[in-house]
């Protein structure tokens, strides 16, 4: 299945990706939990989180993250779940399943990407594990989310060269596609606007810089660069750097909305129509896959279908 998405994407037709998963629990009543984010939601709420990936296939998205993002062991064992490590990643996979199965579409149709973070617990990337440690932490995740039965790899919210190579080490060894997804923001400095990532020590670094450095890496035959959880401006100009060092297929899915103590101020959300001309404008330039994260939800990726 993963080799008919990489067929897709070799013709130049744009997919369609889901939007968030942790928001869109929130926006239908669930505390998100400050130390792990929407893991505990898979074991007290499944029937909501299927009924977020329903309705997204719904809205006719066709890749779809299921909800592993804060599901490593560095995340689950300050929260009393490391029992629960095996378990969880794989009813993430199971729950995006039954969902395919209740909406009645055909799974060879659409593609199961299994998300590994650099999210820590308290959302405070200070606790991630020494590098060692985390990367078999991220070959462990990657390991059952495949025997589980994902297409591919979302590897999220990636800051910097070292964690971001590790990551990408870590799952290349199961031969899925992989989806590289950089978090980047607005910075001006010097009276110059950069567009930055931001390192554990609050440090920033250029696009250019890491995506430089990083250029070995970027030659897997099966890498989908990605610009994600920044906010639509950002998202654009950081998608014309990264053209720059990569030729080959390239996703977008941005953030929208204000957090506060990680609760979405979803008043501050861009509104779907918004969202669809920002997302039109990004697949007119050849971006392949668009979809959206927090504050994205099914009515903003309902309005990009129906102008796809």
């Amino acid at each position: 299945m993963a080799t008919d998405l990489l067929r897709l994407l070799a013709r130049g037709q744009p997919v369609l990706m889901d939007g968030a998963m942790g928001t869109e629990l929130e926006r239908r009543g669930l505390q998100i939990e400050e130390q792990g984010w929407s893991a505990t939601a898979l074991q007290d709420h499944s029937s909501i989180v299927q009924s977020v990936h329903e309705d997204y296939l719904s809205a006719g998205s066709r890749i779809h993250i299921v909800n592993s993002f804060a599901l490593a062991r560095h995340v689950l064992d300050p929260i009393g779940l490391d029992d629960r490590f095996e378990q969880l990643n794989q009813q993430s996979v199971r729950l995006f399943d039954r969902a395919v199965s209740t909406t009645n579409i055909d799974r060879n149709l659409v593609w199961a990407a299994g998300s590994i973070s650099t999210f820590s617990a308290g959302s405070d990337r200070n606790q991630l594990p020494e590098r060692k440690q985390f990367a078999k932490n991220c070959f462990d995740q990657a390991e059952i989310l495949a025997q589980a039965g994902v297409d591919l790899f979302a590897l999220e919210m990636l800051f910097d060269v070292e964690f971001s190579s590790t990551m990408l080490d870590a799952v290349i060894p199961f031969g899925l596609p992989v989806i590289l997804g950089f978090t980047c923001e607005w910075k001006t400095e010097q009276g110059k606007d950069l567009i930055v990532t931001r390192g554990l020590d609050g440090s920033t670094r250029s696009l250019e810089e890491v995506l430089s450095t990083m250029l070995n890496k970027l030659s897997y035959p099966e890498l989908i660069p990605a610009i994600m959880h920044s906010d639509i401006d950002t998202t654009h100009h950081a998608l014309n750097i990264l053209r720059q060092y990569f030729s080959g297929p390239v996703a977008a899915y941005p953030n929208s909305g204000e957090f506060n103590n990680l609760r979405m101020n979803f008043d501050t959300v861009c509104s779907p129509e918004q969202f669809a001309q920002a997302a039109m404008d990004w697949i007119q330039s050849d971006v392949a896959i668009v979809g959206g994260c927090c504050g994205i939800g099914p009515d903003h990726i309902t309005e990009l279908q129906s102008q796809l």
